[in-house]
């Protein structure tokens, strides 16, 4: 499976906390306002109507969403008003080159359009960020959380979840990208980080193992550079269950806390390989 790996940029004031899965960084994830048809048709003026909420462009196909609502469907496109920035829009364009039961094949264009006239400022493509097969792309989200990385500089972030199949083997992940905007270009600063993962092996009944991470990012200021400090606090509970004396199912969580601190390279935050989606 192909996964886009090309990464690496922050501030310095008081800390701010960063909430994995803070429902007003999260909502608004469609907010074309019934516009996404004439965003898609400046940002791709030779696409193609292929009927039924779709077009086509250079051999991909774009799912335009329904009204105001993605429908559950991860493969149409998202908008979001960027709250930092309200005069810019966020755009998410799943470009799908296939799709089937047992795998898809894509990538993602981002865009960022201004609110007003829907011009195209920046864009940047994401080569098979929707490419998946045992494990499906179950969500694409933006995250606009504030990001600030320096005092006139905030990013902005993409969150592609997905999960798996099995009920003996459960498992979900959800891996986040933060992007930045450097004059006519949008710059990935932060690349691939997990902030959420569950997984479990068990005999469906009761036996078994399960765990589950979360990841919170913290923008912290640096002591040796402009641009602020991410503090990654990793929680991850384990559950071991066991069939008791009487028959009951019974657990025992042990939950531990880590820290990570990722410091700005110059062009981006390296994310240590034990904290990265695993191809």
């Amino acid at each position: 499976m192909k996964r886009f790996s090309n990464v690496r940029t922050l501030f310095s004031a008081s800390i701010v906390l960063i909430g994995l899965g803070a429902p007003a960084a999260l909502a608004g994830q469609n907010e074309c306002a019934g516009r996404a048809a004439d965003i898609i048709r400046r940002a791709y003026p030779s696409a193609t109507n292929a009927g039924d909420g779709t077009l086509l462009f250079e051999g991909a196909t774009i799912t335009l969403s329904k009204g105001d609502s993605v429908d559950g469907d991860p493969h149409a496109v998202i908008c979001r008003v960027w709250p930092a920035l309200p005069q810019l829009t966020l755009i998410a364009v799943p470009l799908m080159t296939e799709q089937s039961d047992s795998e898809n094949e894509g990538d993602i264009e981002l865009l960022v359009v201004d609110s007003t006239n829907l011009q195209v400022g920046q864009r940047l493509r994401l080569d098979g960020l929707m490419s998946d097969d045992a494990f499906r792309v179950r969500s694409v989200a933006f995250d606009t959380a504030r990001y600030q990385l320096a005092p006139k500089r905030t990013a902005f972030g993409l969150r592609v979840s997905l999960d798996g199949s099995s009920r003996a083997n459960p498992f979900g992940e959800t891996t986040l990208w933060l992007f930045s905007i450097e004059g006519d270009r949008l710059k990935p600063v932060l690349d691939n980080i997990v902030v959420r993962e569950s997984r479990g092996e068990w005999d469906t009944v009761c036996a078994g193992e399960f765990s589950e991470t979360t990841r919170t990012l913290s923008m912290v200021p640096s002591a040796k550079d402009a641009v602020a400090d991410i503090v990654v606090t990793e929680k991850t509970t384990t559950s071991v269950n066991r069939v008791g004396t009487d028959n009951d199912c019974n657990s025992e969580d042990k939950t531990t806390i880590r820290k990570h601190r990722l410091r700005y390279d110059g062009s981006g935050y390296g994310v240590p390989k034990d904290l990265k989606r695993v191809d």
